[in-house]
C-alpha cells in the first residue's frame, strides 16, 4: 500500500512529463502548468516536461528529484503518448508506469495525469499515420483507464485531462497539442484539485 502524504504541506509540485507537460504549442506561459502557477497561491509549480520523451526518459528526469525530496514538495507524472505513437504495445507501457508509479509512490506525494486524446488533425500535421490512427485513440483511450485504475489501486490522486479535453479540433494547434483554449482548459481541471 502507498504512503499516505498530507497535501495540504505541499507548497512545491515539481510537474514531469512529454510536451502536454511542457506546454508545446503555445507562447511561453501559456500552458496548463504555468497557468497553474499563476492562479493557485501557496503552491510553486515547476515545469520540468521535456517534448519528445518518453515514460522512461521521463522517470530517469525524476529521479534525481525524487531521491531526495524536500519536506513540502509534491510530484506530478504524465506521460506516454510519445510511447504510444511510437508503436510501443500497450502492455509494455502499463508494465513500465505500474512498476516506476508503484516505487516513486513510496517515496514522495504522486499525482498522475491523464493524457488527451488524438484529433485527425493530427495525420495531416504528421504526427502519425492514418493506418494507425484508430488504434492510437484505442491505446490512448485504455491507457486512461489503466491510470484511473493504478490510481484508485495505490490511492493516488490523479487529474483526468481525457476527460477535460474532447478529441475537437476547436481545443487543439495540431491534432496532438492544445491550443491556448485547449490548456486553459488543462489548467482548469488541475485547479480543482490542487486549489481544494
Amino acid at each position: 500500500m502507498t504512503k499516505s502524504w498530507n497535501q495540504k504541506e505541499i507548497k512545491i509540485i515539481h510537474c514531469f512529463g512529454d510536451s502536454l507537460t511542457a506546454g508545446f504549442g503555445v507562447l511561453p506561459g501559456q500552458g496548463w502548468v504555468e497557468l497553474l502557477d499563476k492562479r493557485i497561491q501557496g503552491i510553486s509549480f515547476y515545469n520540468h516536461g521535456a517534448c519528445g520523451t518518453g515514460v522512461r526518459d521521463i522517470f530517469d528526469l525524476m529521479e534525481g528529484f525524487t531521491t531526495r525530496p524536500g519536506k513540502a514538495e509534491g510530484f506530478f507524472f504524465m506521460g506516454g503518448t510519445n510511447d504510444i505513437l511510437c508503436g510501443l504495445r500497450l502492455d509494455v507501457l502499463e508494465r513500465i508506469v505500474e512498476i516506476e508509479v508503484g516505487n516513486i509512490s513510496e517515496k514522495v506525494p504522486l499525482t498522475l495525469g491523464i493524457p488527451i486524446p488524438a484529433t485527425e488533425k493530427s495525420i495531416y500535421t504528421g504526427w502519425q499515420q492514418e493506418d494507425f490512427f484508430e488504434a492510437n485513440q484505442k491505446d490512448l483511450e485504455k491507457y486512461g483507464e489503466f491510470l484511473r485504475s493504478l490510481s484508485a489501486e495505490l490511492f493516488l490522486p490523479f487529474i483526468d485531462f481525457q476527460k477535460a479535453l474532447p478529441a475537437d479540433d476547436r481545443y487543439y494547434s495540431d491534432g496532438i497539442h492544445p491550443n491556448r483554449t485547449g490548456y486553459e482548459r488543462m489548467a482548469d481541471c488541475a485547479e480543482k484539485l490542487w486549489k481544494s
